[in-house]
């Protein structure tokens, strides 16, 4: 393999707008192809699920991520207040937490987080 700008390379791979494109790139610089060239992640073949895991549909990915982050800081939540997120004494599902963690002085003021109110 002869010396490659990779910046470019990246670029150029990055610039495919369609399928076919991408394979026509690949076509091109066949080291892509060489198993020599590839490595499972982390050197760990088990990982094959972590990578086939991920949501195929770019909005299914992004309210995913918007789930997670949600997730974690009512998690957070639980670590503060001295709580096993996954024991008994953990809230059971979104709304009771956002009652538990994130009332003021009005029972209903959390119900206003519900984008569908606006």
């Amino acid at each position: 393999m002869n010396s490659i700008n990779i910046a470019e390379l990246f670029k150029e791979l990055f610039a495919a707008k369609t399928e076919n494109e991408v394979e026509k790139f690949i076509s091109e610089y066949t080291f892509l192809t060489d198993p020599i060239n590839w490595s499972p992640l982390d050197n760990n073949t088990s990982n094959f699920g972590v990578i086939e895991n991920q949501q195929s549909s770019p909005i299914a990915a992004l309210i995913e991520k918007i789930t997670n982050s949600i997730d974690a800081i009512l998690m957070r939540k639980c670590f503060e207040a001295g709580i096993d997120p996954k024991s008994a004494e953990a809230p059971m599902g979104m709304e009771n937490a956002i009652q538990q963690f994130f009332h003021k002085d009005s029972d209903n003021w959390h119900k206003n987080w519900d984008i569908g109110s606006f």
